[in-house]
């Protein structure tokens, strides 16, 4: 594996069942590296049910990058053994999901730190998320 390229997160939660409940919340920070100028794959989010479909997951920036521009794009994903959000992904691991990837690109030419936020919410659960981003 190239060392410029990003590693992949997935962050889920697996679907509740319960109905009128509140929604959960989490906050993660995480750090990643990004070539300057480059479009790179900061993250990705999705949830999914107990039997392994996907569910609508929404992506609200909280904090747009100084130095560059951070959007979502929908994509697919396998599913590995186990996710910073939700840890073991069960029988659900080697699955394709459908979510949304967190995208980065920094001003031609910057080279320093930078930070994204951004909000994932879906199936009863917003992971409030920070990635410092470190561009080479």
């Amino acid at each position: 594996m190239h060392k410029h390229l990003i590693t992949t997160i997935v962050f889920a939660v697996i679907f509740s069942a319960a109905s009128g409940a509140s929604a959960a919340e989490k906050t993660m920070n995480l750090s990643r590296n990004a070539k300057s100028g480059l479009d790179s794959r900061l993250a990705y989010s999705s949830r999914w049910d107990r039997n392994c479909n996907s569910q609508p997951v929404k992506i609200t920036f909280t904090r747009q990058p100084e130095n560059g521009t951070a959007w979502s794009v929908e994509a697919d994903e396998v599913l590995p053994p186990s996710t910073p959000g939700s840890g073991d992904t069960g029988q659900c691991a080697g699955k394709t999901i459908t979510g949304k990837k967190i995208m980065y690109r920094s001003k031609p030419g910057f080279h320093g730190s930078d930070t994204v936020g951004y909000d994932s919410d879906g199936s009863g659960t917003i992971i409030h998320t920070t990635i410092a981003v470190t561009v080479q």
